[in-house]
């Protein structure tokens, strides 16, 4: 299926890049350096090392450790304070005064980590964690800080030009994860999730390590503090912060509400980071596709361009992988939940496949959150999120005593799903997009046509099960083609078509 996405990813470039600018050609070219390294290092990341731990040690105690993981995520964003998508830009459009710009922010982000540590305890003692799981917390707190300061020194590489290098430095931390964790998995044979947080927090320190020598060679590295400066960097990247924090709100709450209100040792978290696992593993490329689209819209807006055909054709080769994938992941849970964890039980397929039908809506709604983050005007947007999170919220509270795991995957469900419905509502009435008759029949006949092959090539074709998924990928992709969905004719940008927003 990552091949699918990528043979679907080339095609929309391919029509597209004729018509940019050598730097903009430059930047889709390690856009897909960039997708070729995460789909190769990170994958066998989450399958071979992440999935492994937790098939060592059980569900109970890996659903702690993704609890812990998820908790302190919901305060990631005191570490970065949107200063990451600030600084990108900021940087970009000053070279010169990028030593002494990375001094000052450096230095703030010293100061964020006090506070970070500061509010992850404090909200732990709020919600009541038991003694017994401050140590793991003080690892995993560690894990973050370091993750926000690898993030922050790689994205000075593409703020200077150079994306070749912040393309390879993407997943630098997930190899050298995957070669000392996987020591331990696999040779020494012996680990446990001190070992599996350790192993971590010294992979991304030499990440750290590895990435400050290389930017170093680009401009001096250097720490200062300033008290007026940390408040006007604060104030300038607010807004970016804003956006982070409500997504995480509605996003990572989950393994929270359900360790704390079912206080099962982890064991339903276990159980639901099985399936999301998975879920999150798609959900990295629908989100390197944003990566292409963002700058793709923004150039289309500030020329005042139609969006119109840009947004079909992502929305249709999105939808051509995503609904594909739910289908599989729905026929095949038993097979894949059983090829992955050594402990899986029919619960483990269950949220699984209810949990991947999500990725319809979260995979789609790159597209339509792509293009209204690239016009600038956030506030409704921000509060499309604030109402995902009452709605999870209130969900997890009702569902997750009487149906637990499953619980939290329906209250994923219709947040999801009520998030991509309304930014479809917003990005339509702003920018004037139409849907046409045709187009909804075409993609009816699509999803048809994907349920009939799933169904019949699973039921009649007497083969292992792997042959099975292979074979209704390669069928897909010529069903995808035959109704035009992987077929475009991008001649927008020669047209003198405006697009005016609401």
């Amino acid at each position: 299926m990552a091949l699918f996405f990528c043979w679907s990813l080339a095609a929309l470039t391919i029509n597209y890049l004729p018509y940019f600018y050598p730097v903009q050609k430059t930047f889709l070219q390690n856009i897909f350096l960039l997708l070729a390294i995460n789909i190769l290092i990170k994958p066998l990341y989450i399958f071979g090392i992440d999935a492994q731990v937790q098939n060592a040690v059980g569900a109970s105690s890996y659903g702690i450790y993704f609890t812990l993981f998820n908790f302190c995520y919901l305060f990631q964003v005191i570490l970065d304070c949107g200063i990451q998508n600030f600084n990108s830009r900021h940087v970009a459009q000053n070279k010169s005064s990028v030593f002494d710009h990375f001094s000052f922010v450096a230095g703030t982000k010293l100061f964020l980590v006090v506070i970070f540590l500061f509010a992850v305890f404090a909200g732990a003692l709020i919600v009541g964690f038991p003694d017994t799981y401050y140590t793991l917390l003080f690892w995993v707190s560690g894990i973050m800080i370091l993750n926000a300061f690898q993030m922050y020194l790689r994205s000075h590489f593409s703020a200077l030009g150079d994306y070749r290098m912040e393309s390879w430095l993407s997943s630098l931390d997930k190899g050298i994860m995957i070669l000392v964790i996987g020591y331990f998995i696999y040779v020494e044979k012996n680990i446990s999730i001190p070992i599996f947080l350790k192993g971590q927090l010294c992979s991304v320190m030499l990440a750290i390590l590895i990435t400050a020598i290389l930017l170093n060679f680009k401009f001096r590295l250097s720490l200062r503090f300033s008290l007026k400066r940390m408040k006007a960097l604060l104030k300038q990247s607010f807004p970016f912060a804003v956006v982070f924090l409500l997504m995480t709100l509605y996003t990572r709450m989950d393994a929270v509400m359900l360790e704390r209100i079912l206080k099962d040792e982890g064991v339903a978290s276990g159980i639901y980071a099985a399936g999301y696992r998975i879920l999150d593993a798609g959900n990295m490329l629908g989100y390197l596709f944003a990566l292409l689209l963002l700058p793709m819209f923004s150039d289309l807006l500030g020329r005042q361009k139609n969006v119109n055909q840009l947004v079909g054709v992502a929305a249709k080769l999105l939808l051509s992988f995503t609904a594909l994938t739910c289908l599989i992941a729905w026929f095949y849970c038993t097979e894949i939940m059983d090829l992955i964890y050594v402990d899986a039980t029919p619960e483990y397929a269950n949220v699984f496949k209810y949990l991947m039908v999500s990725f319809f809506a979260m995979t789609l709604s790159y597209v339509y959150g792509a293009l209204i983050t690239a016009s600038g005007r956030l506030r409704t947007f921000n509060l499309i999120f604030v109402v995902g999170i009452v709605i999870n919220w209130g969900l997890n509270l009702l569902l997750i005593p009487s149906l637990e795991a499953l619980g939290a995957v329906y209250s994923t469900l219709a947040t999801q799903f009520f998030v991509f419905f309304a930014q479809v509502v917003l990005a339509s009435s702003r920018f004037n997009l139409k849907i046409h008759q045709q187009d909804v029949l075409n993609v009816v006949a699509l999803l048809g046509i994907y349920f009939a092959i799933v169904y019949y090539v699973k039921a009649y074709l007497p083969v292992n099960w792997m042959i099975q998924v292979l074979s209704i990928g390669i069928i897909g992709i010529i069903v995808s083609f035959l109704l035009g969905f992987l077929r475009f004719n991008i001649d927008f940008l020669e047209t003198n078509d405006t697009v005016h927003e609401q």
